[in-house]
């Protein structure tokens, strides 16, 4: 078997106030900081007006609330120089230092925009309620149907390994494989699955919302990599930072992956 890259994790510091985050979904990392999406008070589909993006500092001191007024601001992504973030049924586009709306992109007959991603060339929009995952186009901004399936099982984290778009399932906890049109299992535990990121050398790391366990993909099985986290959201990586959201908890970790 392949020996198990991630040896060692060291919690850096955790913030955690309800002064700063509030039902923390997503934390990304951006030109030094985290940027983490709040999704205010419940539930997560209510267009209440209270939804935040704030910014944390690496050390996880608070540096600012960049954005205010969206509904239920869920995953985080960057393109261009700018972030996208899903809200309920559209995906803003916001300036990542002045925290400006530029541009909102409706996407129609979606319920429950979750997760973002993108490859450089196009955004990747996970619909949980609708088992659809939607393309938009950077050049234009369009969004179409990518794929719309019940094997999709709830789509929720989606992050790309080469050219193959990975998508966790909330409904039934597997690790989804999706490539010219074609949906593979890659791996299934028992869980309510969120977030995954792909590690500088390819490891492919995912979070269990329900069991509050982050997970390694190691062939075909979830391998358990650290557990007692409270609810961990759409966690993040850069560099060899891995931050993790507690949505409960309205906290975020941040740990350094030893190699």
């Amino acid at each position: 078997m392949k020996k198990i890259l991630i040896a060692v994790f060291l919690l850096l510091t955790s913030v955690s106030s309800a002064a700063t985050l509030k039902t923390p979904e997503s934390a990304q990392i951006f030109h030094g900081k985290i940027y983490v999406s709040n999704i205010g008070n419940l539930p997560p589909s209510s267009k209440d007006g209270d939804g935040f993006i704030a910014v944390l500092n690496l050390d996880g001191s608070f540096n600012k609330i960049l954005t205010k007024g969206l509904n239920a601001p869920k995953g985080i992504t960057f393109a261009n120089g700018k972030l996208f973030v899903t809200d309920i049924d559209r995906v803003l586009e916001i300036d990542p230092q002045t925290g400006k709306i530029e541009k909102a992109i409706p996407i129609e007959n979606s319920r429950f925009l979750n997760d973002i991603t993108s490859n450089g060339k196009a955004l990747f929009v996970s619909d949980t309620q609708t088992n659809t995952i939607f393309k938009i186009p950077l050049s234009t901004l369009q969004p179409e149907i990518l794929v719309k399936s019940p094997f999709l099982e709830g789509p929720n984290g989606l992050i790309f390994k080469g050219k193959t778009l990975l998508c966790v399932t909330w409904n039934t906890g597997k690790v989804l494989a999706i490539k010219d049109g074609k949906i593979e299992t890659l791996c299934k535990v028992n869980g309510n699955l969120d977030g995954i990121v792909v590690t500088k050398k390819g490891n492919v790391l995912f979070s269990d919302f329900k069991n509050g366990i982050i997970y390694q993909l190691e062939g075909n099985k979830g391998i358990p990599l650290l557990k007692g986290f409270i609810t961990p959201a759409d966690i993040g990586y850069k560099n060899g930072i891995l931050t993790i959201p507690q949505f409960y908890a309205n906290s975020v970790k941040i740990l350094k992956v030893k190699k």
